[in-house]
């Protein structure tokens, strides 16, 4: 008797941990998107690499709306972790592929990207 009560209170424990594992790896990766803007109609990746002055063309505008960190940005200058206000700038040959742009964060420059879907059927 006292065998099984024993196992059943190992049985539930294994089951409430792995409930547990199995409900923060779900938040986490639901929270795991990463940082985004939408300028031009096309979605760049926020990256933190930097870029020269020399490079940054001219202004196109400024984050808008800070959407979710959880969302993909729909409207133009809309980003998931951009704040509103945050300068947005064409940069030299970003026209090329994949395309970029550059934005200011705490007084230097870096680099967007453009989001390219490989798995397109075109």
């Amino acid at each position: 008797m006292k065998n099984k009560k024993t196992f059943r209170i190992i049985s539930i424990t294994i089951l409430i941990i792995a409930l547990l594992i199995t409900a923060y790896k779900f938040d986490e990766s639901k929270n795991n998107l990463v940082e985004m803007l939408k300028i031009q109609d096309t979605v760049y990746v926020v990256t933190w690499e930097p870029v020269e002055k020399s490079q940054v063309v001219r202004k196109l505008g400024e984050i808008k709306q800070k959407i979710d960190r959880n969302q993909v940005p729909n409207t133009n200058f809309e980003s998931n972790s951009l704040n509103e206000g945050t300068p947005i700038y064409e940069r030299e040959n970003g026209d090329e592929f994949p395309k970029s742009v550059v934005y200011k964060r705490e007084g230097k420059f870096y680099i967007a990207t453009q989001v390219v879907n490989l798995n397109r059927s075109d």
